[in-house]
């Protein structure tokens, strides 16, 4: 596959280098069955560490605006960004005391957040990925088995669908970088295929629509 040139800026660069390696490995993997020599650190250590960025992205993107309280409920609690409500008195004294302790500074070590924005870049490619993936002609469609095409692979359409999206990538690459092998007919894997394509050519500047 192409070799991605420095933009001059690291962080892009850096997400086209994640891109770019995960590609060539699950191409590696849909082709041969095998994954190549390394494939597995390269999963653990740049390509999950990106979906966990876009996962925090997430949680700092949600708005109420964007989903009726039922999801945005589930969503909260699926997204770590929240407790259960208290199952009686004394777990909740236990939660207002702990979030008193937290305001004052007391009740152990404090830590910064780090900075949302690597996280809501890692967001707003993959949106942009997960939307652009439809729309790809035959030509631009990299999937080594099958039908070329990713036609059939439907934009997510609310909140709790990308968030769906976004767990399938974390939890397929962990199957893959444990050693379960999947089908080259596996709808899954080549929606997590998919992505990879599309996004590193995005970031490469090199993807027709037409």
């Amino acid at each position: 596959m192409d070799r991605l040139a420095s933009s001059g800026f690291s962080d892009f660069d850096r997400l086209g280098a994640v891109f770019r390696r995960t590609l060539e490995l699950l191409h590696a993997l849909a082709a041969t069955g095998d994954l190549p020599d390394g494939a597995s650190d390269v999963l653990a250590t740049e390509t999950l560490p990106h979906i966990e960025d876009m996962e925090a992205g997430f949680r700092a993107r949600l708005r109420a605006t964007e989903s009726n309280v039922e999801e945005l409920r589930a969503l909260v609690l699926l997204g770590g960004l929240g407790l259960p409500e208290p199952r009686d008195t004394a777990e909740a004294r236990a939660a207002l005391i702990e979030a008193m302790q937290a305001r004052a500074g007391a009740g152990g070590e404090r830590t910064l957040a780090g900075s949302p924005g690597r996280g809501l870049a890692a967001l707003a490619h993959a949106r942009l990925v997960f939307a652009l993936m439809p729309s790809t002609p035959g030509p631009s469609v990299r999937y080594p088995t099958g039908r070329r095409t990713y036609a059939d692979i439907a934009a997510p359409r609310s909140p709790a669908e990308l968030v769906g999206r976004i767990e399938e990538l974390e939890r397929r690459l962990w199957n893959v970088a444990s050693g379960r092998v999947p089908s080259p007919s596996d709808a899954g894997y080549r929606r997590v295929y998919g992505f990879f394509d599309i996004g590193e050519r995005l970031v490469r500047g090199d993807l027709r629509l037409s």
